[in-house]
């Protein structure tokens, strides 16, 4: 090993060190998820999904309006009927690689079955 390529590994080691030494104080970019939530932008399109009442039943009555609305037809559903003569899914599936989160399905559901 040669004098130069002796000085060139030590440099090589200080360079190291250094940037490691300037990122250990840098402000971090990870967040505590839950006890520091994160920020959510007003026009977020997350995930669509059907909500619950507090019991466990889903609150979709079968109206079919969300199918109606949506501009790519990604929502199929079929109605079935209780004993008591509600109506209820008897599936209901989004296909998300069609869907392209417009949130029309949402604007026409009234009383904000989905989330």
């Amino acid at each position: 090993m040669t004098l130069k390529e002796l000085l060139v590994g030590f440099g090589t080691q200080v360079r190291s060190i250094c940037m490691i030494g300037m990122h250990a104080f840098a402000k971090r970019e990870t967040r505590m998820y839950p006890e520091e939530p994160v920020y959510l932008p007003p026009r977020y399109r997350g995930r669509i999904v059907l909500t619950r009442d507090p019991d466990g039943e889903e609150r979709c009555v079968a109206c079919n309006l969300c199918a109606v609305a949506c501009p790519v037809g990604c929502i199929s559903l079929q109605k079935a009927e209780t004993k008591d003569g509600r109506w209820y899914p008897e599936f209901f599936r989004i296909n998300f690689s069609r869907c392209i989160f417009c949130g029309l399905c949402e604007e026409a559901c009234r009383p904000r079955r989905f989330s």
